[in-house]
C-alpha cells in the first residue's frame, strides 16, 4: 500500500509572545495535492508553516509530518557567509572532485565524491531551473539580489529529495521570468506543495485553497478561480440568510407588540367594564376584581416573556448569521481633483542616455517616452534592467551621474512616488498626524472623514505607522496624497503588491481604480496591472 506524505494538525493552540491568540482548537490536514494558503496579513499564515517546520511549538495540541520538508521562506536575509554550493550542500563534494582533478590520491576525496564524476554538470543544470547557471559555484549569496536570492532557494527547494515542499510569498521578489520559471516547476512537480501567495497567477496552478481566517480553517477545492468563485455563493448565501433573519425578527418584534396591545386592551375593556358596574351598582367585589387583576398581570408578565424569550432566540440566529460573513471593506473614491485633461503633456523624453559612473555598459542607451493625459504606463523587465533607474531620473535623483537626454520635460511638480515600504510616511508618527503634515489645511474632523474613507476608522487613525501592516502602510499613503488639497496628477509606484494580502490588494486596486491622474507602474504582477487600467507596456532594458 502506497502511503503518500501528509500533514496532521490536531487540535493545536498557539499564543504569539506579546499574549496575543493565533489558532484556538485548529485541526487541518495537508494532503498529496497542491494547497495554497490563503488569508488578511497578520493571521497566521506564516506562523502556521513555522509550527509545521519546528521553528515555532504550539502551546498545546499535535502537529504530526509524515515525509520531509523543504522550506523558502519569505525572509531570505539568513543565509549570510554561504556560498551558492554551500547553500545547495555541494561545497564538500566540488572540493573533492577539484582535488582529484588537481591530482589527489587521497580516498577520502574520492568516498566524499562518491563517483559523482558528472557533478558539475548536474549543478549547472540545477541552476539552469532557475535561471542562475552563469554563477560559479563559489558565488557568495551576499553578491545576489534579492529576486536572485529567491531563486536559488527555490532551485535548492525543487531539486531536493523532499516529499512537501513549504513556499512562503516565493513571488515577491521576482521578476516576470523568475515568475514563469516558478509556475513551469510547480506545473511540472508532482509531489505535495504548500504555498503561501498573493499571486493570483500561481494560486491558479494549485489543486485547492485553504483560508485561515478568524473563524478558523476552510478548505477549497479548486484554484484560485473556483475559490473566488465558492466564496461569492457563500456571500451570497449568507447574505440571504441575514435578510430572512432580519426579516423574521422584524415579524417577531411586530407579532409581540400586537400581542401587548391586544391584551392592554383587553385590560382596558375589563376596567371600563368594572367602572360600569360600580356605578350601576354603587359597589363592587374587591376579591374578584384582585383576582381578576392578578390574573391579568400574570398574563401580561407571561406574554412579555414568550415575548423576549423568542425575540432573544431570533437575534441569537440573527448573530450566527452575522458570523458568517466575513466583512471584507472596499475603498470606493471619487477623487476629481485628480482629474488631468487629456491633451496635457506629462512627461516627455526624447534620447535619453545614461550609464552608472565606472560601468562599461549603458542602462539607457537612446530611450524615448511620452505620457499624455491620464495615460497609465507599466515599467516590465527583469531584475537590475533599469526600472527603478528610469524612476529616479524622472524624479530628478541621479542628476550627478553621467546622463544625457535632448529633452526630459516634466508637466507638473505634483508627483508622488509610493514604493513598497511607504517610505514618504514619518513612521514615527500616528496616521492622523501624517495625514495632517500632508494636508496642513485640513482640521482634525476632516481627516476623521477622510482617513475613514480608506477604512482607517475612529482610533485607529491614531496607530502608528511603524505598527501597520505593508496593506496599512500603502493604504495611509495613499489617503495622504491622494485626498491633499494638491492631490499628485502622476503617481509613481514601485512593486505596491509585496507583501500584501489579497484584500489589501483588492483595496488598493479601488483606491488605484478611482484615481484619475497619470500613472507609472513598476510590477510583475499581471492581475494587478489589468485591474487598475494599465494598457501600454514599456519593456526594460532601456536599450535601442
Amino acid at each position: 500500500m502506497t502511503h503518500y506524505p501528509r500533514i496532521l494538525i490536531q487540535h493545536i493552540n498557539f499564543i504569539l509572545p506579546s499574549s496575543k491568540p493565533l489558532f484556538n482548537d485548529l485541526s487541518l490536514t495537508f494532503s498529496h495535492c497542491k494547497t495554497g494558503l490563503v488569508g488578511k496579513n497578520g493571521i497566521g499564515k506564516s506562523s502556521l508553516i513555522k509550527l509545521i517546520t519546528g521553528d515555532l511549538y504550539p502551546n498545546s495540541g499535535t502537529i504530526q509530518v509524515e515525509g520531509r520538508l523543504a522550506y523558502v521562506p519569505q525572509q531570505t536575509d539568513g543565509f549570510k557567509g554561504k556560498s551558492i554550493a554551500n547553500l545547495l550542500g555541494y561545497e564538500e563534494k566540488l572540493r573533492a572532485l577539484q582535488n582529484i582533478k588537481d591530482g589527489s590520491t587521497d580516498s577520502e576525496d574520492y568516498t566524499v565524491l562518491n563517483e559523482e564524476w558528472d557533478l558539475e554538470e548536474c549543478l549547472k543544470n540545477q541552476l539552469a531551473l532557475f535561471g542562475l547557471q552563469h554563477f560559479a559555484f563559489n558565488t557568495p549569496v551576499e553578491q545576489l539580489s534579492g529576486g536572485e536570492m529567491t531563486r536559488l532557494l527555490l532551485t535548492k527547494t525543487f531539486s531536493s529529495q523532499a516529499d512537501i515542499l513549504l513556499l512562503d510569498e516565493p513571488t515577491n521578489h521576482l521578476d516576470n521570468v523568475g515568475r514563469q520559471q516558478l509556475y513551469n516547476a510547480i506545473e511540472q512537480y508532482h509531489g505535495a506543495l504548500i504555498v503561501i501567495s498573493h499571486d493570483r497567477t500561481l494560486l491558479n496552478l494549485l489543486d485547492e485553497i485553504i483560508e485561515l481566517n478568524s473563524r478558523g480553517a476552510f478548505i477549497y477545492g479548486g484554484n484560485f478561480d473556483d475559490y473566488a468563485k465558492q466564496k461569492e455563493v457563500e456571500k451570497n448565501a449568507a447574505d440571504s440568510m441575514l435578510q430572512a433573519r432580519r426579516e423574521i425578527l422584524d415579524d417577531a418584534k411586530k407579532l409581540v407588540q400586537i400581542r401587548r396591545e391586544r391584551h392592554e386592551r383587553a385590560q382596558a375593556k375589563g376596567v371600563r367594564a368594572k367602572k360600569a358596574e360600580i356605578k350601576a351598582k354603587g359597589c363592587y367585589d374587591k376579591l374578584g376584581f384582585k383576582s381578576a387583576k392578578g390574573r391579568s398581570e400574570r398574563t401580561n408578565r407571561r406574554i412579555r416573556m414568550q415575548g423576549e424569550r423568542k425575540l432573544e432566540l431570533i437575534e441569537n440566529q440573527l448573530q450566527e448569521a452575522k458570523n458568517k460573513i466575513e466583512i471584507v471593506e472596499e475603498i470606493n473614491l471619487n477623487i476629481p481633483a485628480t482629474h488631468v485633461p487629456n491633451g496635457k503633456m506629462i512627461l516627455e523624453i526624447e534620447n535619453l542616455n545614461f550609464s552608472y559612473q565606472n560601468s562599461f555598459e549603458p542602462i539607457i542607451k537612446n530611450f524615448n517616452l511620452k505620457i499624455m493625459g491620464p495615460e497609465r504606463i507599466s515599467l516590465i523587465g527583469p531584475n537590475g534592467s533599469g526600472k527603478t533607474t528610469l524612476v529616479k531620473i524622472i524624479l530628478k535623483q541621479l542628476e550627478n551621474q553621467p546622463l544625457t537626454a535632448e529633452k526630459i520635460y516634466l508637466g507638473t511638480n505634483r508627483i508622488s512616488y509610493l514604493d513598497q515600504n511607504a517610505s514618504l510616511l514619518n513612521y514615527e508618527q500616528t496616521i492622523l498626524n501624517n495625514f495632517l503634515h500632508f494636508n496642513p489645511s485640513a482640521n482634525e474632523n476632516e481627516a476623521y472623514a477622510t482617513l475613514a474613507k480608506f477604512l482607517f476608522k475612529n482610533e485607529t487613525v491614531k496607530k502608528k505607522v511603524e505598527n501597520l501592516s505593508g496593506g496599512e502602510k500603502l493604504r495611509a499613503l495613499l489617503a495622504c496624497t491622494l485626498m491633499s488639497n494638491c492631490p499628485p496628477q502622476l503617481l509613481i509606484l514601485d512593486e505596491p503588491t509585496n507583501h500584501l494580502d489579497l484584500d489589501s490588494i483588492k483595496s488598493i486596486e479601488s483606491a488605484l481604480k478611482a484615481y484619475q491622474g497619470a500613472m507609472i507602474v513598476i510590477s510583475h504582477d499581471v492581475t494587478f496591472l489589468s485591474n487598475i487600467d494599465v494598457v501600454k507596456k514599456i519593456y526594460a532594458p532601456f536599450v535601442t
